[in-house]
């Protein structure tokens, strides 16, 4: 997909079901570092448009890298941001950044396998790219991602209504 915003939307219905189980900033981060690849391809020419990093091996490793560096960065904000406001910080565990992180490489991986022929996802295992059957263009894909992102602000934002009615109706009194 040309846009890897677009591959946030699958981890929206994940991140309304279950909050504390992921951080949609290192799964972004994931995201992004797996397309430095293909950047420096469209910007220089040289390489390979969905290279070695688009590959499920490489999604171990940069998944670790996103989880690791997005975790420090995240949590380092998060104190001064706590310190200033005089609260709490809301710190990523090691759990959470290292499940975030391997969500977002090895999904970015997987819906772009299976759109994109020339990918090598199981590198250096098999030639080739065996998802790519031809069913489905990047247009669709990009519609399942924009879907799921949808039903994901669904998920979240129905609950949040129903209390915010509840409240708000108990506040009111009776005639």
């Amino acid at each position: 997909m040309p846009f890897t915003a677009f591959h946030l939307g699958p981890a929206l219905p994940i991140k309304s079901l279950q909050p504390k189980k992921i951080s949609l900033l290192v799964f972004g981060w994931a995201q992004v570092l797996t397309d430095l690849q293909p950047l420096v391809y469209i910007l220089t020419r040289r390489g390979h448009l969905h290279g070695v990093s688009h590959s499920f091996l490489a999604a171990l490793l940069i998944g670790l890298a996103a989880a690791l560096s997005g975790r420090m960065v995240i949590n380092g904000l998060s104190r001064l941001w706590a310190k200033k406001k005089a609260q709490p910080a809301q710190m990523v565990s090691l759990g959470m950044a290292l499940f975030s992180g391997w969500l977002g490489t090895f999904s970015h991986i997987l819906l772009d396998a299976i759109i994109y022929r020339d990918m090598q996802p199981f590198w250096p295992f098999i030639a080739g790219n065996p998802l790519a059957t031809g069913r489905l263009t990047d247009r669709s894909m990009m519609a399942f991602c924009t879907l799921s992102g949808l039903v994901g602000i669904l998920i979240w934002l129905i609950p949040l209504l129903y209390r915010r009615s509840r409240r708000d109706g108990r506040d009111q009194q009776p005639l």
